[in-house]
């Protein structure tokens, strides 16, 4: 993977850089919802591809986010899990890490700090 990938659809734009040290930091900006979902889960494809399952998701620049982003969250913790890797989340929004703290998922993606 060659470094600084962009992918965007709906209203969520996904960017990373190439892997290293076996991990990776997605930086989403915009909506994730039910029509972005896919973005999120072929950028991740890209970095499984690579082998990488060290994720940590930067979501300072996400605005919204529902119940299929919430879920696309925790596919990306389970499948990093499996293969002994980790998805931590970073910088969430209030009304984000709200809806996080609601679900019960803060307690799994958030990073230590937050």
């Amino acid at each position: 993977m060659a470094e600084g990938f962009t992918l965007s659809l709906g209203g969520l734009q996904v960017h990373w850089d190439t892997p290293s040290d076996g991990s990776v930091r997605l930086d989403l900006e915009g909506e994730l919802d039910n029509l972005s979902v896919p973005v999120l889960r072929q950028a991740l494809d890209s970095v499984y591809a690579d082998e990488c399952f060290r994720v940590r998701l930067d979501l300072a620049g996400l605005e919204f986010i529902d119940s299929s982003g919430l879920g696309a969250l925790v596919g990306a913790w389970r499948r990093c899990s499996q293969q002994e890797g980790s998805v931590t989340v970073l910088n969430p929004k209030p009304t984000v890490r709200q809806l996080m703290d609601m679900t019960g998922i803060s307690k799994f993606l958030l990073a230590p700090e937050e």
